[in-house]
């Protein structure tokens, strides 16, 4: 195992810490929101539900796609300061995790469209009722239910939390285990 060399300035050994330790950061966030806030909603009022992620939901909004792109462009600098070195097989390992982290967003919004969509539908839908009454959802069709779309939704985001998780790993690779 070889370790960072002593020949890297300060600002490549700043990049690989903020690159590494924000998409780790992120991941972890991600991944706290699918088992940490889904199974603690479980017995709540539908209405509830709905609300409740969609408070969450703008939390993620606001912070994911700045700390996913803090990460990539780190990865990035990384990557262009390495390129034109005999670290240039690191510099290819950086740019690849610069685009797995960074993949985060357009997966949200490709993959996690849809249940996004019908989630929001659901807090539209709440609104016209106090927080602690039902929604009635008798006529909906199976997996069109708050509390399935909600355990559909947790599966999505767990799965995108994998493409930071890439990034850190990468970064660690590149950063720790790559000889020069």
């Amino acid at each position: 195992m070889s370790t960072m060399s002593a020949s890297f300035p300060p600002s490549i050994r700043l990049a690989q810490a903020v690159g590494i330790m924000t998409s780790a950061f992120l991941s972890g966030g991600v991944l706290a929101v699918s088992y940490g806030f889904v199974p603690s909603m479980a017995q709540a009022p539908n209405t509830l539900i709905v609300r409740e992620w969609q408070t969450t939901y703008g939390r993620g909004v606001a912070a994911s796609p700045a700390l996913a792109a803090l990460s990539a462009m780190s990865f990035i600098y990384l990557s262009y300061n390495l390129s034109f070195t005999l670290n240039h097989h690191k510099a290819e390992v950086y740019a690849l995790a610069a685009l797995a982290t960074g993949s985060i967003v357009p997966f949200t919004l490709i993959f996690m469209k849809n249940v996004n969509g019908k989630l929001n539908n659901k807090v539209e839908k709440s609104k016209e009722l106090d927080r602690t009454e039902e929604m009635d959802e008798k006529d909906d069709k199976r997996g069109e239910r708050s509390h399935e779309l909600l355990n559909w939704w947790a599966v999505m985001n767990s799965t995108r939390a994998l493409l930071p998780f890439t990034g850190a790993c990468l970064g660690l690779y590149a950063s720790f285990y790559m000889t020069p």
